[in-house]
């Protein structure tokens, strides 16, 4: 394993991709973690379920590691989520249980092995796993439609309640309550059909435009069916970033230049307009519970100060709760990943955290930049990292490829050589030296 923060890009080969089985490439390995933790939702399912399930990708993922050792590099935002975590892990000791502190520590190997892979993604790997997630967007929309339409009971319901939804669709009316797919809560499933919705913007899967054009219209209605207005808001955003962000559109500047004028005016337009969907935000538990994070961030800092600083620990918020440090509506979730951050790892950990994200977004793949800000963007909304399937993901977007080619890689031809010293290719036939 080389170090580094990758300071060279990748070329255009996927001959480095394509080294080894497909089941141990980066890339499919993280689809494969997602997809299962899509599957079975970490806080709801069984504790038997998701122990199993968590050694078994933890062998999956050090088999990957494993396989490509050689060639993998260990950067500064991987070296970032491991103090993050590490420090949430042994701060667990003033309030976790034997079994939370086990579990924690498992999970973070599990987000670190993944973050290693991710940043190491090359071209081939990160179109696999652009399309296996919007492929997955659409599969958890077919659950969603079959529960909204034919009656079919969600597999997990809400929080693991079968049959049961969550509120009222106010982006659906029609639909009553919102689609959970089987995430077992509407926000991570808003947030996977949002992410998709990015993904078909640009041309990261190199699908046809009319094929991207029909699964990100798809996953815009699965995003609709979820209720969530937090994600249908990044989402907006993140087509913002699309339009301005170089090479994520392969549109001219005059047609940038039409699209943001054309969104400038339509916010001018319904500026004075009073949306419902807007309009029912106002005064409800959902905005005041998540401006009432904010405040609560003030009291974390009343801790004594090796806790502000490390933080209380994996396992601690219930006890944060129950000692008014966080919010006092009664709704026990912090619904604020960077509240939750500086709850469990302290001032340390919030600056990894922000570290990590300003580093992945500045050399991860442009393609991908506005699904990774859209992931950025649900951390004021929803905390991200304590569901499995939303960490995974999180990690994975924001720092995708971000390490840059790899090295050491067994396929690339290396320079021919005299006496140790690089030969210059022979100029093509007709070429006039200077």
């Amino acid at each position: 394993m080389t170090t580094g923060d990758g300071d060279e890009r990748r070329g255009g080969s996927d001959r480095g991709d394509r080294h080894g089985p497909l089941l141990t490439r980066p890339g499919a390995v993280l689809l494969a973690v997602v997809t299962a933790w899509t599957a079975v939702p970490s806080l709801v399912a069984e504790r038997k379920v998701t122990w199993a399930l968590l050694a078994v990708l933890l062998v999956a993922v050090a088999v990957a590691l494993w396989q490509h050792a050689r060639r993998l590099r260990w950067t500064t935002p991987v070296t970032l989520l491991t103090v993050l975590l590490l420090v949430a892990t042994v701060s667990a000791v003033h309030h976790a249980t034997l079994d939370e502190l086990v579990a924690g520590t498992a999970t973070a190997l599990l987000l670190v092995g993944c973050c290693l892979l991710a940043v190491n993604c090359g071209p081939a790997d990160v179109r696999l796993l652009a399309r296996g997630l919007v492929l997955l967007a659409l599969a958890e929309l077919a659950v969603a439609l079959g529960s909204a339409h034919l009656g079919v009971p969600a597999p997990w319901g809400y929080l693991g309640t079968p049959g049961t939804t969550f509120g009222v669709n106010d982006l659906v009316p029609a639909l009553g309550g919102r689609s959970t797919g089987t995430m077992a809560h509407p926000i991570p499933f808003g947030t996977l059909m949002a992410l998709a919705a990015a993904l078909c913007l640009t041309s990261v899967t190199r699908w046809p435009v009319p094929v991207r054009v029909l699964a990100g219209a798809a996953a815009c209605y699965g995003l609709a069916m979820s209720g969530s207005r937090s994600a249908a808001l990044v989402l907006c955003l993140a087509t913002v970033v699309a339009v301005l962000t170089p090479r994520a559109l392969r549109i001219g500047a005059t047609a940038r230049v039409v699209v943001v004028l054309a969104l400038a005016g339509a916010v001018l337009v319904l500026h004075d307009t009073r949306l419902p969907v807007v309009a029912s935000l106002e005064g409800t538990g959902s905005l005041t519970h998540r401006l009432a994070a904010l405040d609560a961030a003030g009291r974390l800092l009343d801790r004594p100060v090796e806790q502000t600083l490390l933080g209380s620990g994996t396992g601690s918020l219930d006890d944060l709760f129950a000692s008014g440090l966080l919010q006092l509506d009664g709704f026990f979730a912090v619904d604020n990943q960077l509240v939750t951050t500086f709850a469990l790892a302290g001032l340390v950990g919030l600056a990894a955290l922000l570290g990590l994200v300003v580093a992945g977004l500045l050399r991860g793949v442009p393609e991908v930049r506005p699904a990774a800000l859209l992931l950025v963007g649900m951390v004021m909304s929803f905390d991200l990292l304590e569901w499995n399937a939303t960490a995974v993901l999180f990690v994975a977007l924001v720092l995708l490829g971000s390490a840059g080619p790899w090295v050491g890689d067994p396929d690339q031809e290396a320079p021919a050589t005299r006496d140790g010293v690089p030969v210059p290719l022979a100029a093509p036939a007709g070429t006039v030296r200077p």
